[in-house]
């Protein structure tokens, strides 16, 4: 499965984003943080509810997110101000506001000869 959200295609398979046929290098936590937006895409998501997906089990600061939540925007080409991707909703969470389209790789049409 791979989500695609213009102009970039993020493959949770094999931890890749790519943006226009590049590669978007991203550290692996945060990786997983946007993985776990673009998933949940259009939903609010606390900030304890993703310390809790991206860090389980683990006892991290609130400032770990921030940091990634920082390391993301910049790879996306973003700010907090201007969000195209991800939305902060001030003392609540964040959201993924980004149109996500789903492929499934194995659904895809062979081309004709």
């Amino acid at each position: 499965m791979q989500w695609y959200f213009e102009p970039f295609c993020l493959d949770p398979n094999n931890a890749c984003l790519w943006q226009q046929g590049q590669r978007v290098t991203l550290r692996p936590k945060t990786f997983d943080l946007l993985a776990y937006l673009v998933e949940n895409a259009g939903v609010l998501l606390t900030k304890e509810a993703l310390l809790d997906a991206v860090w389980p089990d683990t006892i991290v600061a609130e400032g770990v997110l921030a940091t990634s939540m920082v390391e993301l925007r910049k790879a996306l080409g973003e700010s907090a101000r201007e969000p195209r991707f991800i939305a902060t909703v001030h003392k609540r969470g964040y959201r993924f506001i980004a149109p996500v389209t789903v492929i499934d790789p194995s659904d895809a049409v062979p081309p004709l000869p």
